[in-house]
């Protein structure tokens, strides 16, 4: 048997999708039409039936479970208390919300989850009203998030910037990155770790956020944003949404029109949790530093295809520094 890394991306995707259908199984959905929508961090199809259309996460096997129950249950909570538009995971009869799957050809027990599709497309050209309405769903999240608390066994005890400067202190990331450079990391950690103090931690500046808001995660139906991937869900402060969703759009010269129609829309649903001039470079930073361990703990690191988009982070965050 060829090993799966020398297979062709057609193989892999066939292979994948005798995975996916005995996963399906449980579901009565083994015999849906199913489209493979690419490789990435996880595997996803979207599946279809006269009945409906859902979309199918197979996960690494080397995922950790409770994370991913803290997502689904999240979801399911969000989905019976609001009416936002978010992907629904789907029950099985049995009660439980991912298994894990196995078939020879494919190495590992690989948990998978179904989800209902969410409708929606990306906007071909941002407006002040897609950003305002963006707004006003982190705001719908941040709100529900207020109130949510995971059950104590799923509960997270360490803060992000704790596992950020203990990932950015570990062997690894100085095998990759020069010891200078990890420095102004760790300083960078440390300022970031004054922004948050600063701001507290109750509930309604902090709580558990989406993590990933970049227009890839976002669709638009009917004037409304809608929210998909949800995997890196965690308790965090809610500033760190704001940041990811507005560092990605800096760069454009309409720029202050997008921001000021977010942080109205934002505005419109619950108070600002943050002065935004004041904390959100340091969670843009935040953002920055989760990137790069993203990066180093990727398998096309050892290829050395990560290298520029490391130095241009650290001189990002070297800029950030000599600013503050």
């Amino acid at each position: 048997m060829h090993s799966y890394d020398a297979l062709s991306e057609d193989e892999r995707a066939r292979r994948y999708e005798q995975l996916a259908r005995k996963a399906l199984s449980v579901y009565a959905l083994e015999n849906a039409e199913l489209r493979f929508l690419g490789p990435g961090t996880n595997v996803v199809f979207r599946v279809q039936t006269d009945d409906g259309r859902w979309a199918l996460r197979i996960c690494h096997p080397g995922r950790d479970r409770n994370a991913l129950m803290r997502e689904l249950l999240w979801l399911v909570a969000v989905n019976r208390d609001t009416e936002l538009s978010v992907p629904e995971p789907v029950i099985m009869r049995s009660g439980e919300l991912l298994r894990s799957v196995s078939m020879p050809g494919i190495s590992g027990f690989h948990p998978c989850m179904l989800f209902r599709w969410v409708r929606g497309r990306p906007a071909d050209e941002l407006t002040p009203d897609h950003l305002r309405g963006v707004g006003r769903l982190t705001a719908s999240l941040h709100r529900h998030a207020a109130s949510f608390r995971w059950p104590e066994e799923l509960t997270i005890t360490s803060s992000p910037l704790a596992y950020l400067t203990e990932a950015l202190s570990a062997e690894r990331v100085r095998g990759h990155v020069r010891g200078e450079d990890v420095d102004t990391l760790l300083e960078a950690a440390s300022a970031i770790h004054r922004t948050a103090r600063s701001l507290g931690d109750g509930r309604d500046v902090a709580g558990v956020i989406h993590g990933d808001l970049e227009q890839g995660n976002l669709l638009y139906h009917q004037g409304d944003a809608r929210a998909i991937d949800f995997e890196r869900i965690h308790w965090n402060h809610y500033a760190y949404d704001l940041a990811v969703t507005l560092g990605e759009l800096s760069s454009r010269k309409d720029f202050e029109q997008l921001e000021d129609a977010y942080l109205e829309g934002y505005a419109s649903v619950r108070p600002l949790p943050c002065d935004p001039d004041e904390h959100l470079p340091a969670f843009e930073t935040m953002h920055t530093l989760t990137r790069v361990l993203s990066w180093l703990q990727a398998e096309r690191l050892q290829h050395g295809e990560g290298d520029g988009f490391i130095r241009a982070a650290v001189a990002k965050v070297r800029r950030w520094l000599d600013e503050v």
